[in-house]
Formats: structure tokens, C-alpha cells, sequence
């Protein structure tokens, strides 16, 4: 999250449709102790790290980032769309952390949600699922490519009963984004850089 996407997010208004996740979360609420389901505990560099997103931010995009619903439900040609970063629980926390789910793992994170495309994020892995007339999609993230050159995204077409799915890749200059991180010195960059971009250097 950078002030130059989230002004970008502003331009395009209307035209797109965004939910809050984990890091807006924590840029408004401040990090917390442990983080996930798997009660993962944060280190002093995840914080520094927090709370220099937080200072590059304008006072209006954190305002922007606030005001962002948790999850959206809409309609369109008959199908009732689900979006949201990932499953919440009824106190309002991530349901188990599945990197890669499974079809039956999809009901299960969505059970009690009633949709016919379910939308979501947070893993960073790729998922297409399809059972019981229900549809389940994660188009991976757009920011940690590993050891690839390549971002991932999807694009849904919808026209009444028939919907299809295509999962696709863009490919970028990951060098340039690594040598960015390295210059600026973000605070833990040799963490973000192994987890992100399957760098042990």
C-alpha cells in the first residue's frame, strides 16, 4: 500500500471496487501482537515497517483507507459476487490461514456465506475452484512474484449462467523493484525480500 496507488485507486473511482485488508487494517488500528491464525509473532521490524507505510501516506488517503468496507457483496447477471480479502469469523478475524485451499477448504472458509462467486485474497497463491454451482478465486498478488519475473491477475467474465475465469500473468522488472527496496532501506528489507522475492541474500 503507497500513496501513488492509493491515489490511482481514488482516480479510478467508480470503476473499482476495493475492500480492506490486513496491512489497511494495520495502518489504521496499529500492528498488532501476533498476527494470522497461526498466532505468528511480530517482530520490532514489522512494526517500523508499519508505521513507515503509515508516514508516506497523506492524512486523505489514510482517511481513504479507513473508510474501506471489509467485504462487498454484489450482483451482476444474476450472480451474487462475494469480495473480500479473506474470511472473517464473527468477531471479525481471518479464518484459518489456507495458502493453496482446496475446493472442499473453500467451503469450509466461505461456509455461512451465501454467494455463487467468492472473491478473495491475502495468500498470495492462486486458486480456482469450482463445486456445486459455487465459484472460488484467488488471483494471487501483484506484488510477490518469488523467484519469478511475472505478477499474477485474473479476469472473470460473467454473462448470466456462464462464467469463466482466466488466470493470466504480467511480466515486470522485478530487479528494479528489488533494487528500490534495497536503496530505500525499508525498514526489514532483507525479511520482505526472501519472503517476497526468494531472495536468502
Amino acid at each position: 500500500m503507497s500513496e501513488e496507488v492509493v491515489k490511482e485507486i481514488i482516480n479510478l473511482g467508480q470503476k473499482v471496487i476495493t475492500v480492506r485488508g490486513n496491512r489497511e487494517r494495520y495502518i489504521i488500528e496499529g500492528m498488532p501482537k501476533v498476527v494470522h491464525d497461526e498466532r505468528i509473532k511480530v517482530s520490532d521490524e514489522q512494526l517500523q515497517r508499519n508505521e513507515w507505510i503509515k508516514k508516506e501516506l497523506s492524512d486523505s488517503s489514510i482517511e481513504f483507507i479507513s473508510k474501506l468496507p471489509k467485504e462487498i457483496t454484489c450482483e451482476i447477471e444474476g450472480n451474487k459476487i462475494y469480495i473480500v480479502h479473506y474470511p472473517m469469523d464473527e468477531d471479525g478475524n481471518f479464518r484459518k490461514h489456507i495458502k493453496k485451499a482446496n475446493v472442499e477448504e473453500n467451503e469450509i472458509m466461505f461456509s455461512g456465506i451465501d454467494a455463487d462467486i467468492y472473491l478473495y485474497g491475502h495468500t498470495h497463491r492462486e486458486v480456482y475452484n469450482f463445486k456445486n454451482r459455487k465459484t472460488y478465486i484467488n488471483p494471487g498478488a501483484l506484488g510477490c512474484p518469488k523467484k519469478t519475473n511475472q505478477a499474477p491477475y485474473g479476469i472473470l467474465n460473467i454473462h448470466k449462467n456462464e462464467v469463466e475465469y482466466k488466470q493470466l500473468y504480467v511480466e515486470y522488472n522485478v530487479q528494479e523493484v528489488i533494487d528500490y527496496i534495497q536503496n530505500i532501506k525499508f525498514p526489514g528489507y532483507k525479511e520482505v525480500l526472501r519472503v517476497f522475492y526468494g531472495i536468502d541474500d
